[in-house]
């Protein structure tokens, strides 16, 4: 065997547990549905007809849910209790289930 031979088998022998095909990252919706899926179990919880408006069809008319920041950081806590913590939940659950969440602070009434 050559050097250059002899150092392609070696290379070769130790990489045989690592994939051929590079593995790709997907940002799909499951990973959002897993991200939210707490906070929109326990917000059901709280506001009950918000259950049937996540089975239904989503071009009927929103539903609109007014909610204070302690009861919100209560039920579904973050870092700090600030309403920009909720932005997120807020645009996914309008993008995907038409319905508005409106948290109301001291600061915001």
């Amino acid at each position: 065997m050559t050097d250059t031979s002899q150092l392609w088998y070696s290379l070769n022998k130790d990489c045989s547990d690592i994939p051929k095909t590079p593995v790709e990252s997907h940002s799909d919706s499951k990973e959002q549905t897993n991200k939210f899926s707490d906070d929109i179990k326990a917000l059901g919880e709280y506001f009950p007809q918000l259950a049937s408006p996540l089975v239904t069809n989503k071009n009927e008319q929103g539903l609109i849910l007014e909610i204070s920041l302690k009861e919100i950081f209560s039920l579904c806590p973050r870092g700090r209790c600030r309403v920009d913590r909720y932005s997120q939940l807020q645009k996914y659950l309008k993008e995907n289930y038409n319905t508005t969440l409106i948290i109301k602070s001291q600061k915001t009434k």
